[in-house]
């Protein structure tokens, strides 16, 4: 009887802690999935943002870091670039990378960017701001780029021209023809492009036959058309020139008169840098022809009297020769 006093409060404080176990286990359960769940949604969360960041950029070389250029374009431009697909990979050489940029509707923007940093930080942060410039010029629209300068047009080679002296000879078409020899003095220019060369010459020729002697003194102008080749060293051309003559026949006495004395020419020149050496080949005319008598002998000049002439002399002014490189 003397326990029944002493037990009765440990009874009371079992069933009291009885029933408070269901309880504790029962508000403990739903803090256990507050717990779960809460961690599981946030890293979901990270993986998606990292994996959409992944395909906005896409690096493809060691030579740059990811995720410092990303931090570095979110620094500078913040969102507006992941409205672009940019590609990053390695150029032709150590130091540059080759940059696509791909935006919404397709279009792709291709550059080759030179990265001087030293280390991997600082060629991330030089990437960076270089992308953050591009996406800025681009969201802004590329302005055309200005037309190229017109290059400058070859300057004219300055015009150059000629005197030279040579011996001439012409022949008769008849049977027993009056061959005449001489001296000609030729001087000429090479104008429009050389295409055009007007020459003004001063020529004497002399037939003989015994003591009849035929002299005539013939001076004039005229123009040839042509053009130069092989580097210009050689020129070729044809034309007439219009002279007039003053001939003298000789024998036991003398005879003088004027006539006409036009020519039609071919010519060929070389033309060095100091030295001119040419040749025509042609006609003389003459009007009227001309008959000398005396000492029982004739010389006769006819119509047309086949001709050929030559000339060596100067160029002027003297053309300077390259020097050899070395």
């Amino acid at each position: 009887m003397l326990l029944c006093p002493m037990l009765l409060p440990l009874a009371r404080l079992w069933l009291a802690s009885a029933s408070m176990e269901p309880s504790a286990s029962r508000d403990a359960e739903p803090a256990l999935e507050a717990s779960t769940s809460e961690p599981e949604a946030a890293t979901l969360e990270v993986d998606t943002e990292r994996s959409n960041d992944a395909s906005q950029l896409q690096v493809h070389t060691d030579r740059v870091g990811a995720a410092a250029v990303q931090q570095g374009l979110e620094l500078r431009v913040g969102d507006d670039w992941r409205r672009w697909k940019i590609e990053i990979r390695d150029g032709s050489t150590p130091e540059h990378v080759n940059v696509t940029l791909r935006d919404r509707a397709g279009h792709l923007h291709t550059r080759r960017l030179v990265l001087d940093g030293a280390s991997t930080d600082e060629r991330s942060r030089e990437l960076a701001a270089a992308l953050a410039l591009l996406v800025e010029q681009l969201e802004q629209g590329t302005p055309e780029p200005e037309p190229l300068p017109r290059p400058p047009e070859p300057a004219p080679s300055p015009s150059s021209g000629f005197i030279g002296l040579g011996p001439r000879l012409a022949v008769g078409l008849r049977r027993s023809p009056a061959i005449d020899g001489g001296i000609s003095v030729a001087g000429g220019a090479w104008l429009a492009k050389e295409h055009v060369q007007p020459i003004a010459e001063l020529a004497w020729a002399r037939s003989t036959r015994g003591a009849l002697r035929l002299d005539g003194l013939r001076m004039g102008a005229g123009v040839l058309g042509g053009a130069s080749g092989l580097g210009g060293r050689v020129w070729g051309g044809a034309g007439a020139l219009m002279r007039v003559q003053h001939a003298k026949a000789t024998a036991e006495g003398s005879a003088r008169g004027w006539g006409t004395n036009p020519a039609i020419v071919g010519g060929l020149q070389y033309r060095g840098p100091l030295l001119v050496v040419g040749a025509w080949l042609g006609a003389d005319l003459m009007l009227p022809p001309l008959l000398a008598r005396g000492d029982g002998q004739a010389l006769r000049w006819g119509i047309v009297r086949p001709m050929v002439t030559a000339h060596v002399g100067l160029r002027l002014p003297p053309r300077r020769t390259a020097s050899p490189r070395r």
